[in-house]
């Protein structure tokens, strides 16, 4: 679950720029669930993937632009949290959040933590 949590983030961060549709980038990473065979709220599971792929930061804790469905076109400027995960009640689950900053040419990963699996 680890390794596929990881893919779909690297995926959904390396897709992060101006002019790019939150839509495609969570599009994007359910497609990397999908194809590593684990099932997503878009096929209607109520297990695996099961919400957005991450949110905007600001005042609130959850803000716009979201990063789902709904198409936001990002920009410059735009801060953001990449946070794929997978849920399964009897085994358990696994996120990965990262704050990015929408740059001109892509964006900065303002999450410095090491990413590692350890038991």
């Amino acid at each position: 679950m680890y390794q596929a949590v990881l893919a779909a983030q690297e995926k959904g961060l390396e897709m992060i720029k101006p002019g790019v549709s939150t839509a495609d980038v969570h599009n994007a990473v359910c497609d990397i669930f999908e194809k590593k065979g684990y099932e997503t709220y878009r096929s209607g599971s109520k297990v695996g993937f099961i919400h957005s792929t991450g949110h905007g930061i600001g005042l609130d804790v959850h803000e716009l632009p979201a990063v789902g469905e709904n198409g936001y076109v990002l920009e410059k400027g735009n801060l953001i949290t990449i946070e794929p995960g997978l849920y399964y009640p009897k085994t358990g689950g696994i996120r990965l959040e990262d704050m990015v900053l929408v740059t001109e040419n892509g964006c900065e990963n303002l999450t410095g933590l090491e990413k590692r699996f350890a038991l």
